[in-house]
């Protein structure tokens, strides 16, 4: 009884042994290519000219034609800006607001743009996004209302790349 009972002891250690020791080693090794830092988040600005958004036939001042306008309203960084071994990552959350004026239907698509500058306030990049979300509808009047539409930029760049400040505007669509 005893030589089972320390057999059993020992087998237990071993299993406990090959257990834990490849998950810590596994975790060191996993972790080598995870490596982050925080770093600095750039100055935002919003396009003075690009900073409202019309959809719809907007070539004639017909109201009538128009689905809804859109006006860039606020931002932030939810969380820190962080680097990577190969990218700088800015997730940027937008606030926009949008009146619907003669919508056709609940959808909003908003073609946006972030121009990239360095210290020297030259373009690095410039890249396009687009912000999808419904109008909000009230049953009680049986209209649309205007709507607080936030939308999350996922802005990546290249590690040797320093952005100090990034423009962000509507791209204006040409019919």
């Amino acid at each position: 009884l005893w030589y089972f009972y320390s057999n059993t002891i020992i087998v237990k250690k071993f299993l406990l042994f090959f257990i834990f020791i490849p998950l810590f080693a596994c975790e060191s090794i996993l972790n080598k290519g995870n490596e982050i830092e925080i770093i600095k988040c750039p100055s935002i600005f919003f396009s003075t000219e690009n900073s409202v958004y019309t959809h719809g036939e907007t070539d004639n001042l017909n109201l009538e034609k128009i689905d809804y306008k859109a006006s860039l309203n606020n931002y932030g960084f939810l969380s820190d800006c962080i680097s990577d071994l190969e990218n700088n990552n800015y997730i940027l959350d937008l606030l926009i607001l949008v009146e619907p004026i003669n919508p056709k239907d609940k959808q909003i698509s908003l073609p946006i743009f972030a121009i990239l500058y360095n210290n020297q306030d030259e373009i690095i990049d410039k890249q396009y996004f687009r912000i999808n979300d419904n109008l909000k509808y009230l049953d009680e009047k049986s209209e649309y209302i205007s709507t607080e539409v936030k939308g999350k930029l996922n802005i990546i760049v290249q590690k040797n790349k320093n952005i100090s400040s990034v423009t962000v505007g509507f791209v204006k669509l040409i019919n």
